[in-house]
Order: C-alpha cells, then structure tokens, then sequence
C-alpha cells in the first residue's frame, strides 16, 4: 500500500511539472522574436504578417495573443519583445507612458486610425447629427462591437453631446458582421461603431458619418513598441521598417476573416503584395 502511494505521488508530481512547464513555454519558448498583440482583427494582422515576413528571412517567431493590458504587461515582463498595435498618442498614452524606462518607440507602422459610427452607402445620411432625423429608419438603434470599450464609452459620449436618444446594443464582432450583412442583404438601415483598420468597413462599403463635434478618437497611428533589452540587429531592422497602408492592412484583415484566420494564407497574400515585403526588408 505505501507503495502504491508513493507511486501515485509521483505521478502527480510529474504531471504538475509536465504542466508548469508547458505553461513555461507558452511564453518563454526560445524563439527569435515573440509578437505580443490582441483579439482584434487588426492587431492579429499585422503580427501574423510580421511572423511571415521574419520566417522567410530564416528567423523564428511566436504570436502571443492578450487583451490590451496584458498584451502591455508581457512586454514591460520581457515575456514578449514586441507590439505593434500601439494607439499612440490616445488610447495607449497611459500605459506606453508606465512603461517608458522598459521599452523603445520605433514609431508608426500604421497611419490614420480612427473610431466612429458607420452606415450603408445607399442611407441618405453623411453626418452624425444627421441620425436624428432617421431614428425610425435605424430603429432607434447603434451596433456597438462589445470588444472594444473605447468604442462604448465614445458612443455613450457622442450621444450625449450630439444631444441624441439612441439605444446602444452590444454584440460580439462574428455577430456584428452577420447583422452588417443580413441588414445590406435586405436593404435595411444599420449604424455601427468601428474603428479603423478594419475589413468589416471595406467589406460591406460603409460610409463613415462625419463627427463635426470631434468626439470620437481620429487620425490615431498605431507605433511599433519594442522592449530596450531586445538587441537583435537584422530583426530590429524589420521592425523599424515594418509599415502598412490602411488599404493593405484591410485587405489582409478580409483576406484572414474569408479562411478562418488561417495564417498559411498570409504567405500566399505577402507573395501578391510583394511591395511590403521589399520594404520592410529594406530591399532596393
């Protein structure tokens, strides 16, 4: 009987270290670059893509996949070597500024972001201020992508300002595609909050309503931020030179949403837009 439990001790003991160290490597898997980024569509695209670009220069990489905070905190951590998905000066001011003496702003890779509500192009709506007039058209409703509370909160606060009663419903990103859809299908009215880059925008040609009251986050690039410690020569090149137009940003945003996130379509995307590739790798 004693044994039979020091056998079963055992066991368990080996099958706890088995697990921590897995849990270990998620991590800390000895690659040449690992790529923090978050849930958004747009985040993921440009970390996969930058895998892409490093696996063909020979180099090993890992994504790793957060919300926006914890995406942050691994890379203060040293348990990543690099973001690219930093809203700065806005919405991540705060925390690059936490953060400041740990890592290195290489500057932007991604031009003119912003956030704000998007119609069909067949309503007759241009302006914000203009959805008072169409209430019964939109059913008195705003589509809010519940990911995103910077969305919420600049919906919340447009409403406010615009001196507008909509009602704000939160849906998942899958769902708020499915509704986009089914509303053009049917010719119907829908208003949405997105941001840009996003392939939902290209997608279903939404038209962005103008915000003369500047509410919504506007004209924000995304920087690419690398920790001070990563010393990598040929690989904090690329970084430093990693740069996307918002076209071809969407455009791989769509490209990932058509085959299920799939990052094998990445390398047959790069071999079509091979500009990017010759300038991130610095090619003449």
């Amino acid at each position: 009987m004693k044994k039979l439990l020091i056998i079963i001790l055992c066991l368990v003991l080996l099958v706890s270290c088995t697990r921590s160290d897995k849990e270990n490597n998620d991590i800390s898997e000895d690659v040449d670059i690992r790529i923090g980024c978050t849930t958004y569509p747009s985040s993921y695209a440009q970390a996969v893509l930058l895998s892409e670009i490093v696996n063909r220069k020979g180099y090993t990489s890992k994504i790793i996949m957060n919300d926006t905070d914890k995406m942050w905190d691994n890379l203060g951590k040293g348990k990543t070597d690099v973001l690219l998905s930093g809203w700065v000066p806005t919405i991540d001011t705060g925390r690059k500024a936490e953060l400041e003496s740990l890592i290195k702003d290489l500057g932007t890779n991604c031009r003119n972001l912003s956030n704000g509500i998007y119609v069909p192009n067949y309503t007759l709506t241009g302006f914000l201020c203009e959805l008072e007039d169409y209430k019964e058209e939109f059913s008195n409703t705003i589509y809010v992508c519940k990911e995103s509370n910077i969305i919420i909160e600049e919906t919340k606060n447009m409403l406010q300002k615009y001196g507008m009663e909509y009602n704000i419903k939160e849906v998942d990103y899958k769902e708020l595609n499915a509704l986009i859809k089914k509303s053009i299908d049917n010719k119907e009215w829908i208003a949405v909050a997105l941001w840009t880059p996003n392939g939902t925008i290209n997608k279903f040609g939404l038209r962005h309503l103008r915000d003369t009251k500047n509410i919504f986050t506007n004209n924000i690039d995304t920087h690419t931020i690398v920790r001070s410690e990563y010393t990598h020569p040929e690989l904090l090149n690329i970084l430093d030179n990693y740069f996307l137009r918002t076209g071809e940003l969407n455009e791989l945003i769509n490209v990932l949403d058509e085959n299920d996130q799939e990052k094998k379509i990445v390398n047959s995307w790069l071999d079509n837009n091979l500009q990017i590739l010759n300038r991130v790798i610095d090619m003449k």
